[in-house]
């Protein structure tokens, strides 16, 4: 091989014709050394200048070198072309093999799944597309991008040059990065979307997906088809329901005012039979022997059966006295005449029992207000025989003191104070309160024979309430007199002309009037 031609080698194939570049380093090694034995000098007799040796040395020292090895491998030139979009699915095995082969030499010795075959199986598919997904080229394009910027570092003037060159070398590398990486994952992309297994794949969770829908909408159909015929058996049933009752009232109507019907009618015979047996019994003087004293009374004895007698019975009365022949057809249907006295006595057991029965009612209702009155008398027993209790009474004595006499509602202020404190299962009254109250007063109160005046008329407030006659009195003494007389001396004279009550409940009780109406004008 002339020099010219070995010069444009590549350093793999300097060392030996194929030698791939994902080499051992014992492969590189053992080219190395035939390519010596092949090139040395003293084989050729070129001598130790020997430009073709020179280059077998370069080749080695760089390819032994890891860090330089990676360095040159970066610099040397590959297929970088990737198949076109589209191709065919027959093709895709032939094209994307060698392409992804070609591109896994940047791959930095990581151990790659293998690109497959069709009947590789789809775990192993994923496992391969995942590692090319997530692929990070080691490739240095530090030699590269310093040849395409032009820029020598080492020849640099100065440090702010030399500066400059790198910024402008590491932007270009970072270009040449982003564009290589840009590649893998478009090479990445159209091989996925071409990959007859992943299609396959894609085939059949679209077919179950299908499936599972058309499965769904199966069920739902049948869930709403079930719904349907319960809604439609339920909507029957209701209307049948609904007719049977519609029916039924309407039966009932007809029914009734069939029974109306019968029972007019009946009245209507029985009315004309016994006036027809009524006439024949007495054609002359209008009175029958030992029946009725008059007509009117037996109209009363009629109207009074018709009232209360059923159609069957009113037609049995008719039937015994000759029924409707009778009436209809007088000359050829006798009357019977002695029937008027079944029908007078069954007047007379009709009206007695009429009277039974409202006596009956009279006495049930006598005997339930009677029982709802001693119900009620025993509660208000129980109630009032409930003694107070210790806490009851101390309330009772607190509230006559929080709410002044005077007041308004004071009495029912005082009872809801009491039953809120001691909470009570049966709760105070006011009447409850103003009895025990006047009880405790009345105990307390001096004896009768007392004869100081004024103790009456200037003690204490009696907590009792004020009567309609004490607050007409109150009124009367205050116009008796009037307001220009000594303010002690007019009061006591008050006092003593309102029975009862001292001068200080007085002053109080016309205050509390006096505020009451200020608040009334306001």
């Amino acid at each position: 091989m002339s020099d010219r031609k070995l010069k444009k080698l590549s350093y793999y194939q300097v060392l030996q014709r194929g030698l791939p570049m994902h080499a051992s380093s014992d492969d590189i090694r053992k080219a190395y050394h035939k390519a010596c034995l092949k090139y040395h000098p003293d084989k050729t007799g070129r001598g130790e200048e020997d430009e073709v040796f020179l280059l077998v040395k370069a080749a080695f020292d760089t390819l032994s070198d890891p860090i330089k090895r990676r360095s040159y491998d970066s610099t040397v030139d590959f297929d970088e072309s990737i198949p076109k979009e589209g191709i065919d699915e027959a093709d895709f095995y032939k094209e994307y093999g060698p392409c992804f082969e070609r591109n896994l030499q940047e791959s930095g010795g990581e151990s790659c799944p293998k690109f497959g075959d069709d009947e590789t199986p789809l775990d192993q598919v994923h496992a391969f597309y995942e590692f090319w997904v997530n692929f990070d080229s080691w490739r240095d394009f530090t030699l590269k991008a310093t040849s395409e910027t032009d820029h020598d570092v080492e020849a640099a003037d100065s440090r702010d040059e030399k500066r400059w060159m790198k910024q402008e070398i590491d932007r270009k590398i970072k270009k040449m990065k982003k564009e290589e990486m840009a590649r893998i994952n478009l090479m990445v992309e159209r091989a996925m979307a071409t990959d007859p297994r992943l299609k396959r794949e894609k085939r059949r969770e679209a077919a179950e997906k299908a499936k599972a829908a058309e499965e769904k909408r199966i069920a739902e159909e049948a869930a709403a088809e079930k719904e349907r015929i319960e809604r439609e058996a339920r909507e029957a049933a209701e209307k049948k329901e609904a007719e049977a009752a519609a029916n039924k009232k309407a039966n009932d109507k007809k029914a009734k005012e069939q029974q109306k019907k019968q029972l007019r009618k009946a009245k209507q015979l029985f009315r004309k039979i016994t006036m027809v047996a009524y006439k024949a019994a007495c054609p002359n003087d209008g009175s029958t022997e030992n029946v009725w004293d008059d007509l009117e009374q037996m109209n009363d004895d009629i109207e009074l059966l018709c009232d209360n007698l059923s159609a069957i019975e009113l037609n049995s009365l008719s039937d015994a006295l000759g029924g409707s022949g009778a009436v209809e057809e007088e000359d050829s249907t006798p009357v019977c005449v002695g029937a008027l006295v079944d029908v007078r006595q069954c007047a007379v057991e009709t009206a007695a029992g009429a009277e039974r029965q409202s006596l009956l009612a009279i006495k049930q209702r006598n005997e339930a207000r009677k029982e709802a009155a001693d119900k009620e008398r025993e509660q208000k027993q129980a109630k009032a025989s409930a003694p107070w209790t210790k806490d009851e009474l101390g309330a009772l004595a607190k509230a006559v003191k929080k709410y002044p006499a005077g007041g308004s509602n004071r009495w029912e202020a005082i009872a809801l104070f009491v039953n809120n404190l001691c909470k009570q299962a049966e709760p105070r009254s006011k009447e409850e309160c103003i009895e025990k109250y006047n009880s405790i007063a009345a105990s307390a109160a001096p004896p009768s024979g007392s004869t100081d005046k004024d103790t009456a008329a200037d003690g204490e407030d009696s907590g009792a309430p004020w009567t309609e006659e004490q607050d007409s009195l109150l009124q009367e003494m205050l116009r008796k007199y009037p307001a220009d007389m000594d303010k002690n001396e007019r009061w006591k004279s008050i006092a003593k002309g309102v029975p009862g009550r001292s001068k200080k409940e007085c002053v109080d009780r016309f205050k509390a009037i006096r505020e009451a109406v200020k608040q009334g004008k306001n």
